[in-house]
């Protein structure tokens, strides 16, 4: 089995001491799903180089996908006003869509006294292939946010209840990452929620499930786990949660699918005598709680019925796409159920 490369998480922790030691880049380019930490990141580098406090004659912002070419290298070649350096940060950038022959030119004579920082909006990606990405990652700094491993995240999280004079148990953090996600803009506005509706001082499990957000990942999770159980009844009422709130059909049958084959790389893992150490580095499964749920569920079933799920899912998936089809997604998907129950009852 291939192992999953890109789901290395960045240690923020590192980055920040690589830039306590080498010192200030002239350009960045951050992106990445932990938008909390690429704001702390993009602040900390304007403390650097404006160590005063901005100004309008220092700090210089760009909005937009595509900013004009002229005023990004005029704000890149202004010289510095009673100060050492200039910062430029250009937000919700799309690299994508920047001319090479408009924009290298200035990003690759950026003056010593100037910092660039150039941001991607959530959820976009640089493409690689592209040349005057390639020059960014060569000439600059290009950093991908991914959320942050237990080590890192667990005590960010017990200071965010410190803040508001709680304290959390381990097993409730464990809860909190695995229904909530990894993601601290996710997180904060959970924390705050719990911390203002929990009188008690400590917050255990039962305040964390009453409360916090149930992210669609971790219904699909609940809906997968009733399945092994045999209980479709409440697989079904999680079902109608997920499509209670903003999830399409054809999302769900995705999330089954990827939740499935995750499930499945579990059970093999488990059928080859190795343990949640081997699988934590096979699919870069960071928190440990989320990894034992996975082996625990993932005995429930045998390899071949995970494996004729698949089977299943694929199935269904392409049923409404094919020519002719009268089902709709969601029929499609209300029968994938059934046919989970039928194959059980017959295993």
């Amino acid at each position: 089995m291939a192992k999953y490369e890109d789901n290395k998480k960045l240690d923020y922790s590192v980055l920040l001491k690589e830039l306590k030691q080498d010192g200030l880049e002239k350009l960045y380019m951050l992106w990445g799903p932990e938008d909390y930490l690429i704001r702390d990141f993009a602040e900390r580098l304007r403390t650097l180089c404006l160590p005063e406090g901005a100004d309008e004659f220092n700090a210089k912002r760009l909005d937009g996908p595509v900013p004009d070419p002229r005023d990004l290298e005029e704000a890149v070649n202004a010289m510095p006003f009673f100060g050492d350096r200039t910062f430029v940060e250009v937000r919700d950038a799309d690299v994508n869509r920047w001319k090479d022959e408009l924009f290298s030119a200035v990003l690759k004579d950026i003056p010593d006294w100037c910092t660039v920082v150039i941001t991607l909006p959530a959820g976009a990606s640089p493409d690689g292939r592209l040349g005057l990405v390639k020059q960014i990652k060569k000439d600059g700094k290009a950093v991908e946010f991914t959320s942050q491993a237990d080590r890192l995240l667990y005590p960010w999280i017990r200071k965010r209840f410190a803040s508001h004079g709680k304290t959390i148990q381990n097993d409730a953090i464990d809860r909190l990452t695995f229904i909530s996600g990894e993601l601290m803009n996710q997180l904060i506005p959970e924390i705050d929620k719990i911390c203002t509706y929990t009188r008690a001082e400590q917050i255990g499990v039962e305040d964390v499930e009453k409360l916090a957000n149930h992210i669609p990942e971790a219904k699909v999770f609940d809906m997968t786990d009733a399945i092994a159980d045999g209980k479709y009844d409440k697989a079904m009422y999680h079902l109608y949660d997920l499509l209670a709130g903003d999830s399409e059909p054809v999302e769900i049958m995705g999330s089954i699918g990827w939740q499935m084959r995750q499930l499945y790389a579990a059970r093999l893992v488990i059928d080859s005598g190795n343990g949640a150490a081997y699988l934590k580095e096979l699919l870069g499964i960071s928190n440990s709680y989320r990894l034992n749920k996975l082996m625990d569920t993932a005995r429930k079933y045998s390899s071949d019925t995970l494996s004729n799920d698949l089977r299943l899912i694929a199935d269904y998936s392409l049923l409404p796409r094919e020519k002719g089809a009268v089902m709709t997604d969601l029929e499609a998907l209300k029968e994938l159920l059934i046919r989970f129950a039928m194959e059980k009852r017959h295993a």
